[in-house]
């Protein structure tokens, strides 16, 4: 492969792992936006189990629908907060294996003037 080869690979495989990470910035962005508006529901939630418990001498069976909704809610919490967990472990896991660069695959080239074939000193020497 020659040296336009190789650089044009690396090219490729930055630009491709740019785009992965993107993509996974975005879904963890999106996933706690999600986790956001679960929270709201759930204090919202709250606010009517508070309401219902102030109201406890008149209607003392409402609370349970108040209740097991705030349970869902904390349920479906931990449920995407453990999916952002799981996706930035296996962000992390994909930076692990991508965690080569271009510098680290790069060969050094060095200019070397060619001996010459008489064995006499480069054209650097004075002539004399």
């Amino acid at each position: 492969m020659g040296f336009l080869d190789k650089i044009k690979q690396q090219a490729t495989d930055v630009a491709t792992t740019v785009v992965e990470k993107t993509t996974d910035t975005a879904k963890t962005g999106q996933l706690q936006m999600q986790l956001r508006s679960l929270k709201g529901e759930e204090k919202e939630a709250l606010a009517d189990l508070g309401a219902a418990m102030i109201a406890l001498g008149e209607t003392p069976n409402s609370l349970a629908d108040q209740t097991t909704k705030v349970h869902e809610l904390r349920d479906r919490i931990a449920a995407k907060e453990q999916e952002i967990a799981d996706v930035r472990q296996a962000e992390g896991a994909a930076a692990d294996a991508s965690s080569e660069t271009v510098e680290s695959e790069a060969e050094e080239v060095v200019d070397t003037p060619p001996k010459a074939a008489d064995g006499a000193a480069p054209d650097d020497t004075p002539a004399g």
